[in-house]
């Protein structure tokens, strides 16, 4: 199993899935046209999100390209029979029947850098949701990610703690304005407090970098209208420096 998946819990141990779950139900009572009982999960990981969702009643079926990172969601879901999990490429697979919703989290939709890609992508998930159903995602803010206070300074590494583990993050961000693009180093320290051991590995993203504008007519262009974008996952205003756009969707 490659890093990456092994330590996949770990790396996102300081998000607030919970949290993350509540807006979602929240932003399904405020926008969705239609009762929400069936989400697609695009681009799952080790299912954090289904496995939430699940909890809540709700019918889920996540996607990931991963055959380890599915793997691991299906180990965590056992005994779950509303979550269910699938190896496949969200923008070349095609449901027989439609979700009421569909999320893609923690920045999915950044790493689809052509166009033609990106397209595909949304047109794929217009295609598996039904009419007046929510899609909800995240990506980044060309605008907030520009801001050298927030990417280039950084003042420490950043730590996640999951029981006896400790993650310690350490990124650089290139930005290419012109292209819309940030290539992203990220090195890792996986340390073992229990034991002392410590793991280290590496890796380089490319993500896309969206403007508010350009989110809204891309939308528009594959048959969704712009409901509403926000700063994180909080019910708060968005403002322009925000790093994040947390998008929400629906289909028309």
């Amino acid at each position: 199993m490659d890093q990456y998946a092994l330590y996949y819990d770990l790396l996102y141990a300081n998000r607030d899935v919970r949290r993350e779950a509540d807006f979602i139900e929240s932003i399904i009572r405020k926008f969705s046209h239609v009762k929400v009982k069936k989400i697609l999960d695009v681009g799952c990981g080790t299912g954090m999100h289904s496995i939430e969702l699940g909890k809540r009643g709700y019918n889920v079926i996540g996607i990931d390209i991963s055959e380890e990172m599915v793997k691991k969601a299906r180990e965590k879901a056992r005994g779950m029979e509303n979550v269910s999990f699938l190896v496949g490429d969200a923008a070349n697979t095609v449901f027989k029947d439609k979700f009421d919703a569909a999320i893609a989290m923690y920045g999915v939709a950044s790493y689809f850098i052509e166009d033609e890609a990106l397209m595909k992508f949304l047109n794929s998930i217009r295609q598996n949701i039904v009419e007046g159903g929510l899609f909800i995602f995240d990506t980044w803010n060309i605008f907030g990610v520009n801001d050298k206070r927030v990417y280039y300074e950084m003042p420490s590494p950043e730590f996640r703690k999951s029981g006896n583990m400790l993650a310690i993050k350490e990124s650089t961000w290139t930005i290419d304005l012109m292209n819309q693009l940030a290539d992203v180093d990220i090195s890792w320290s996986i340390v073992d407090l229990s034991r002392g051991g410590v793991d280290v590995f590496s890796h380089r993203i490319r993500l896309r970098l969206f403007t508010p504008r350009e989110i809204k007519h891309i939308m528009r262009d594959c048959g969704f209208s712009l409901c509403e974008i926000y700063p994180d996952y909080n019910l708060v205003p968005f403002s322009e420096d925000s790093p994040e756009m947390v998008i929400v969707a629906r289909a028309d």
